[in-house]
């Protein structure tokens, strides 16, 4: 059952938690130590200590209770920081409250937990921070100075500290937590983009096991091939045995005719075989047929001809996604459109729906893998695939809205990249 807050979201590792508060008490015990002997101020040393203990004590229940590889889940890396945030406040009560120039460390926790808590935990976490701070604000215990003199802070500074912090703490908090959530995204699609590949790497691994498991068994079959047929020239007439060993014989033949087409076809799917782009874009277009609304492809070369390009799984999944788009939102028609120029080749792939939101282009190919940020429902995973897919085989991809209504994705190589055989063209030509 997943929590209310968002407490059960993965935290912190203890390691790390352990490395900061001592880093964070080996600061606060130096600054009391400097303050209250190198400067002479007069420090409420046993509360002061009691607090900074607390701490101490804390890290080391961690270090003994837990594996340092472990993580702390959200609830318990949530009361850390809340423990965190209330043991920074008793120092600072104890030593001048919001006079105390390190009153801004209030905004350490709650901007760590913006990193790791979901956006209720680090709201909840934020409210205790601002509660915490006003009680700083109103009561607090002199700041330590000069025997015998008083620094008393006016009114209206003291409140400019205290909106200032608050402040600070909501926008680095609302920040972070932005930043973050938007490297979550990223990496959960970047996940699914591997996951997809693996499943076509696996495709054509199959391919090359069945190749090779056709050739070693070609050996036995034919060993079987010449056993049956001796026993049919010697049985085949027999009343008793001949209609199963004319049956053997029949189905060896068989067997031997399918290894023989596994291989044959395993051998012919290379994965990176040279094709011409056009034979490589009715590939794209032959899964999704027939389809809802008609897929017209237009290119300007002959039937046979056009520049051959290097097919890879990347190039094929990244167009089909493209497609499968543009087939959902299309009313009438779907067109596929290929060209070249001295310099490059492109595909484009165009439909006849509502087009693209104007505020989600500049942010298409990102993933958002959140609530739905378009028209249509869906998250931007699928565009964010396919735009990683094809930047893996050297491609830019550019999207628009048609001036007549319609999307339209381009997606354009230098021909260097994609182009097969042109490097070793341009070598013999040099």
């Amino acid at each position: 059952m997943r929590s209310p807050l968002g407490l059960d979201r993965p935290g912190v590792q203890v390691r790390t938690l352990i490395r900061i508060r001592w880093a964070a008490l080996s600061g606060q015990l130096v600054t009391l130590l400097v303050v209250g002997l190198g400067l002479g101020f007069p420090i409420p040393w046993w509360p002061a200590l009691a607090a900074v203990g607390a701490t101490a004590f804390l890290n080391l229940a961690l270090h003994f209770l837990y594996r340092a590889g472990d993580r702390l889940d959200g609830a318990n890396a949530f009361w850390n920081l809340a423990f965190d945030l209330l043991q920074i406040s008793v120092l600072l009560f104890l030593t001048g409250g919001l006079a105390n120039p390190f009153a801004l460390w209030l905004m350490v926790p709650v901007t760590i937990s913006a990193t790791l808590l979901s956006a209720r935990a680090t709201a909840l976490l934020v409210l205790f921070a601002l509660g915490l701070l006003t009680v700083l604000w109103q009561r607090a215990l002199p700041l330590p100075w000069h025997p015998g003199q008083g620094l008393e802070l006016p009114d209206t500074y003291r409140l400019g500290i205290f909106l200032a912090i608050a402040l600070g703490m909501l926008f680095l908090s609302a920040y972070a937590w932005a930043i973050s959530a938007e490297a979550r995204r990223r990496q959960a699609a970047l996940v699914a983009t591997q996951a997809a590949l693996e499943r076509e790497s696996r495709l054509g691994a199959l391919g090359a096991l069945a190749a090779a498991a056709a050739h070693e068994l070609g050996g036995p079959l034919g060993t079987m091939t010449l056993i049956a047929r001796d026993l049919e020239d010697a049985l085949g007439r027999d009343p008793a045995y001949g209609p199963d060993v004319r049956l053997l014989a029949q189905e060896v033949r068989r067997a031997r005719d399918i290894l023989e087409g596994i291989a044959s076809r395993a051998e012919a799917e290379d994965p990176f075989p040279e094709v011409p782009l056009p034979a490589l874009l009715r590939e794209v277009v032959e899964p999704f047929e027939p389809t809802r609304v008609p897929v017209e492809l237009v290119v300007p070369w002959e039937p046979r001809g056009g520049p051959r390009v290097r097919r890879s799984p990347e190039l094929l999944h990244g167009l089909g996604n493209f497609l499968s788009n543009a087939l959902r939102h299309a009313q009438r028609r779907v067109t596929i459109e290929g060209g070249e120029t001295p310099e490059e080749l492109w595909v484009a792939i165009a439909d006849d729906g509502p087009g693209f939101a104007p505020d989600l282009l500049p942010r298409l190919g990102e993933p958002f893998l959140g609530p739905s940020f378009s028209r249509s429902g869906s998250t931007g995973l699928g565009i964010f695939i396919a735009t990683t897919l094809l930047e893996r085989t050297g491609a830019r991809i550019l999207f628009a809205n048609r001036p007549e209504g319609g999307a339209r994705v381009e997606v354009v190589w230098r021909r260097a990249t994609i182009e097969a055989g042109l490097r070793q063209r341009q070598k013999e030509g040099a």
